[in-house]
């Protein structure tokens, strides 16, 4: 005898139990922990950059020293806050999301052009390179590995309809945070700087998660 449809359906799924979803506070919780852990490691491992070791010098140039980590910060929260919309099925990326970082890509290289066309191209090479690929690898690898923790606490829980998406925006949320801890490090405030070893790290974590 064959079962009705209905009744085999009803029999496959009565042992199966609803999915708990990860709060959006919780998300934002992993975040600011994740963002904790890698700022400790960068002070502890490479310390501060002297204008902010220093109150009275952070005070007086602070206008980079504070502004690059907000900057990465922001596009990391922001990232993150995309993330949380498409964890739902009708969630929805909103642009204002991803803003950050095109306006970190604008304000860069409309930077780089004013400095290149009023002082040459030898005083936005000046400051070199340095720390470049320690700066590449913390972001990388400390993205990399919240990745790899975030996926079973969050991503698990999640009933995207964009899943590659919501992938890449937590991916973008975490490498944000990172570049915004190691940025308290970086004494590096050339707009070439950024552009060249800053966000192709971003994009490095991007192209691996995607």
């Amino acid at each position: 005898m064959v079962r009705p449809p209905h009744d085999l359906i009803e029999r496959l799924s009565e042992d199966l139990r609803p999915v708990k979803p990860l709060s959006a506070g919780r998300l934002l919780g992993l975040a600011l922990v994740f963002a904790a852990v890698t700022l400790i490691w960068v002070v502890s491992l490479y310390g501060m950059r002297p204008e902010l070791s220093d109150p009275e010098r952070a005070l007086a140039q602070a206008r980079f020293a504070l502004l690059k980590p907000l900057l990465w910060g922001w596009a990391g929260l922001s990232a993150l806050h995309a993330a949380n919309a498409l964890s739902r099925p009708e969630g929805r990326c909103h642009w204002s999301d991803l803003a950050p970082l095109p306006v970190i890509l604008l304000s860069h290289g409309l930077a780089l052009w004013w400095e290149v066309s009023h002082a040459g191209w030898e005083a936005a090479t000046a400051g070199g390179f340095g720390g470049a690929a320690l700066c590449g690898l913390t972001i990388i690898l400390s993205a990399w590995v919240a990745m790899r923790l975030v996926t079973p606490l969050w991503l698990s829980r999640t009933a995207s309809s964009q899943p590659r998406l919501l992938r890449l925006c937590a991916a973008l949320g975490f490498a944000g945070l990172a570049a915004a801890a190691y940025a308290l490090h970086c004494p590096m405030d050339q707009p070439l700087y950024t552009l060249c070893v800053y966000l192709p790290a971003i994009g490095m974590i991007l192209l691996i998660e995607s």
